[in-house]
């Protein structure tokens, strides 16, 4: 794997690809919904720079894991490898269309993330109520007047929620196999435009989808159909790459004979 290919057309390629692989793999996921519920609470700002940072330290991750896989395996087992990854998330995405009951993604991923971030904070106000030293106090925050939280608190709160969301998620590793079998450098580039532009969008969404609904069932459809086409491209590239034939032990050439 080179950090960048020699044709331009060939870095454009896998820039386009990783951007449409990760965009595709987490619109509408958990990831996105973490954002998109912290927006609504707290300032956007903070909001888009904690999820943004988190995701782009998840490229660097992804990258260091695929540019290892590149040094261990080749260049052609790697594409089909690759698509066999998108094919498995394409049944995946596929069986997830047939099974949805066409309920409102939208809030059923909010309710999810809710439900998530409630047993979160019943679990630090537990901690917080816990004896003090002296006999009879407690450490309540219930006693100290509420004040709005600062933008380091927001963007730490923020980064370690999508850290963790991302973490182990299907689009984590699809960036891995992307990573391991196009150039480094544009696929990193991608799949960071891909992140920043999904952490801006849940930011400003959070404006607009409030009382608005989409239809689980289409979104699956989609995303089903494009890692259907994501897995044709990664054949067509394990086909037509070439194989570096290997090379014999150096030929000394043969003094000449004296007569």
């Amino acid at each position: 794997m080179n950090f960048i290919s020699a044709p331009r057309s060939a870095n454009l390629d896998a820039f386009f690809l990783s951007f449409c692989v990760v965009a595709m793999a987490e619109i509408f996921d958990k990831t996105w919904f973490v954002a998109l519920v912290l927006a609504l609470r707290h300032d956007k700002r903070p909001v888009f720079w904690g999820s943004f940072l988190s995701l782009s330290l998840h490229v660097v991750i992804a990258a260091a894991f695929g540019w290892y896989m590149s040094r261990m395996v080749s260049m052609k087992v790697l594409h089909f490898g690759v698509a066999v990854l998108y094919a498995a998330f394409a049944v995946i995405y596929a069986y997830d269309w047939a099974t949805s009951e066409g309920c409102d993604i939208i809030a059923t991923g909010k309710e999810e993330v809710d439900e998530s971030l409630q047993e979160d904070a019943h679990v630090n106000e537990e901690a917080a109520m816990t004896p003090g030293v002296a006999y009879g106090t407690l450490k309540s925050s219930r006693l100290r007047p509420r004040r709005s939280p600062k933008f380091s608190d927001v963007f730490l709160v923020a980064f370690a929620a999508v850290f963790i969301a991302e973490w182990g998620d299907r689009t984590q590793i699809a960036m891995i196999g992307v990573h391991a079998s196009q150039p480094l450098l544009p696929v990193m580039l991608g799949s960071t435009a891909a992140f920043g532009l999904l952490s801006l969008s849940a930011v400003v969404m959070s404006t607009f989808l409030a009382d608005q609904s989409l239809s689980e069932t289409r979104v699956k459809a989609i995303v089903a159909l494009s890692f259907a086409v994501f897995t044709a491209i990664a054949v067509y590239e394990g086909i037509t790459s070439s194989t570096p034939q290997p090379q014999g032990p150096p030929q000394i050439p043969s003094k000449p004979t004296q007569r």
